[in-house]
């Protein structure tokens, strides 16, 4: 049975509306949309639902969808694969998250399926960047670190979130009816019971994975008479701002040269550099800690944090597990963190204080030598010595995430809002086995913790990285290359290096104002990490041996140190482990000048956290976490030997 022709001769004007469309115009051809998880016909039977998600804004007379929309189809038919019958699917997409957080009914045509790619950051167009605008956070010239005015300049400052976005393949080729990379799957327009869409499969059960990318059309145009043709047009490509003009020779890799004095080889640590460190040690089991070691875990938690409130004022954060009386505490209380406040030099305890965590992720934050950030409740609070209380920040909502500028003088900070109804999102969270994406709400603030721009944004977007100039920006090339640029408070951007990776890049700022980059070897797939100047160039280069994990850095104003989790055996990324399988942590002290290495340790019986080290605020003082005691490891200012 063939798809009635007026409808094919409608729907094709649709999709060629949306060809060479920018991901911010809002969509007025055909709805794009995502299945959320894997769809097998033989986990349905007729009259159940199947959940999508709207990836592009769309909008219509009677509807309208935002990105992150849901979308509700009904099977209409589920045959499985027997003998020489072919499998059958037939989805009729009935009702949508139409002008709010409530499901509505909304009839939509299923016309094309597209497979997900296996990495979207090859895909062309898949980057989404939005921008932000504000204004000097200092009228009278901003100061040394965030620029260089003069006194009375005011200059409007640009910031950008950035993140991967889901498309169909969209191209002049693209037909209703069309399955695009899914092999031995066909799609037939509104030939099944009550005009749903029919994907069939002659050899197999029909499946679809995770992210499959779909268009639909509107029930209500898609199968009324036209004689309107209209021949799709071949969009111009979309070119990367910052990228060089195409030629045959590929980007040089600016990032496998390090050459001394002004970068260090971080070679492993010896024997002979571990020995002879003064260090004196604090008991925290008195504190209440117990160390918990069989407890599962796939990546570091954040159950435990050190930081520092000035130069001889240590404080330790932990969750000691008590049995939370739900009476006694605010209403979206996830765990209950002890903060105690520890003395340095006496290794007395000075003060303790019970916080209330809203979730199970990072809660501290150090804003300089002498102030922590702590995310308590429904706000952040800012803490000076003797653990006072010097500022406090309401959040509108669930905190997504912060981001500190090295000196402290600007934060980003984001907090998400509901996109569902109750109902919706306890039904998605249980169909997808984790949260639903949200809304987010971004806030810049200055150093006096006002707000200088806001933003609404979608929880996928990375949070940005920021330095003292400016913003650091991660972006995807083609064949695993990736390109770091900088965009200054000025509004002048540049590359800052090009570099290969065949896992993700990771990339944070460290103080006093230096690039931290994660990345893996393109060829072997070890871990490298790599701390870049603010110009791009190279201050130290490393290589994880096999087994390490948890790679992270700290800072201050005159050095910055490395943490490498030493497993007992290599783990595979996302594999269970637990404490018992870690078998030591090492930390290396370098001097911020030029990576010259001032100190190694190494503590056995690490504990499980990212922020179990803190690096004090002169630098001469380091803490690590190690069983059931707290470390304290001199920092010597001028080593007697060299050991890059």
């Amino acid at each position: 049975m063939k798809a009635p022709a007026l409808a094919l001769v409608l729907l094709a004007i649709c999709l060629s509306t949306g060809f060479g469309q920018s991901p911010d115009e809002p969509n007025r051809g055909p709805v794009q949309a995502e299945f959320l998880k894997h769809i097998n016909v033989r986990h349905f039977a007729p009259g159940e639902t199947v959940l999508a998600q709207v990836t592009l804004d769309w909008s219509g007379p009677d509807c309208v969808l935002h990105r992150g929309a849901i979308l509700e189809a009904r099977v209409e038919a589920a045959e499985l694969h027997k003998l020489r019958a072919s499998s059958r699917l037939a989805l009729a997409f009935t009702r949508a998250q139409c002008n709010g957080t409530e499901m509505t009914p909304f009839n939509l045509v299923l016309a094309a399926v597209a497979d997900a790619p296996l990495d979207w950051k090859t895909v062309p167009d898949s980057q989404v960047r939005m921008p932000m605008s504000f204004s000097n956070p200092h009228p009278a010239g901003m100061s040394a670190g965030i620029g260089g005015a003069g006194a009375g300049d005011l200059y409007d400052m640009h910031l950008e979130l950035m993140g991967v976005i889901h498309r169909f393949p969209m191209n002049a080729g693209v037909r209703p009816g069309d399955v695009i990379g899914i092999k031995g799957v066909k799609l037939e327009i509104g030939t099944g019971p009550d005009r749903s869409s029919v994907l069939s499969a002659k050899d197999r059960d029909v499946t679809l994975g995770a992210f499959t990318q779909m268009l639909l059309v509107p029930a209500s145009v898609a199968f009324q008479p036209t004689k309107v043709n209209l021949a799709p047009k071949r969009p111009a490509p979309v070119a990367d701002p910052g990228a060089r003009p195409s030629s045959p020779a590929a980007p040089v890799n600016t990032l496998e040269v390090c050459a001394p004095p002004g970068c260090a080889v971080d070679l492993p640590v010896t024997a002979n550099e571990l020995q002879g460190h003064n260090s004196a040690s604090i008991a925290i089991g008195p504190l209440g800690y117990a160390r918990r070691s069989r407890r599962i875990l796939q990546t570091l938690n954040d159950e435990e944090a050190l930081a520092w409130l000035g130069p001889d004022q240590l404080l330790f954060a932990f969750n000691p597990h008590p049995l939370i009386h739900r009476a006694g505490v605010r209403a979206g209380t996830a765990r209950i963190v002890r903060a105690v406040l520890l003395d340095a030099r006496t290794r007395a305890m000075v003060r303790a204080v019970d916080w209330e965590i809203a979730n199970d992720h990072r809660f501290l934050w150090q804003l300089d030598g002498t102030r922590i950030l702590a995310h308590i409740g429904n706000e952040l609070r800012v803490y000076g010595p003797g653990l006072d209380v010097q500022h406090t920040i309401p959040l509108a909502g669930p905190l997504a995430f912060v981001r500190i500028a090295p000196n402290g003088e600007l934060l980003a900070v984001a907090t998400l809002r509901e996109r569902h109804s109750p109902e919706l999102h306890a039904r998605m969270r249980l169909e997808l086995g984790s949260e639903p994406e949200e809304d987010v709400d971004v806030a810049i603030l200055d150093q006096s913790f006002k707000v200088m721009a806001s933003a609404a944004t979608v929880s996928g977007l990375m949070p940005p990285t920021l330095l003292n100039e400016g913003q650091v920006k991660l972006l995807a090339r083609p064949k695993l290359g990736y390109r770091l640029a900088m965009s200054t408070w000025q509004n002048s951007s540049t590359t800052l290096a090009r570099f290969d990776s065949i896992c993700t890049p990771q990339l944070s700022s460290v103080a006093p104002d230096l690039i931290f980059l994660l990345s893996c070897n393109a060829q072997k797939g070890d871990a490298e990490y790599r701390m870049l100047r603010p110009d791009g160039k190279l201050l130290l280069r490393g290589a994880s041996a096999p087994g390490q994990i948890g790679q992270e850095a700290v800072g201050n104003g005159r050095a910055f140190a490395i943490k490498l989790v030493n497993a007992s055996t290599p783990l595979t990324p996302g594999a269970d482990f637990t404490a018992l399988d870690l078998d030591s942590e090492e930390v290396r002290v370098y001097r911020a000048e030029d990576g010259k290495r001032l100190l190694s340790v190494r503590v056995s019986d690490p504990a499980t956290s990212y922020g179990s080290y803190a690096l004090s605020p002169d630098g001469s003082q380091l803490a690590v976490l190690s069983a059931s005691e707290i470390r304290l490891f001199a920092v010597p200012a001028d080593p007697g030997s060299d050991h890059r």
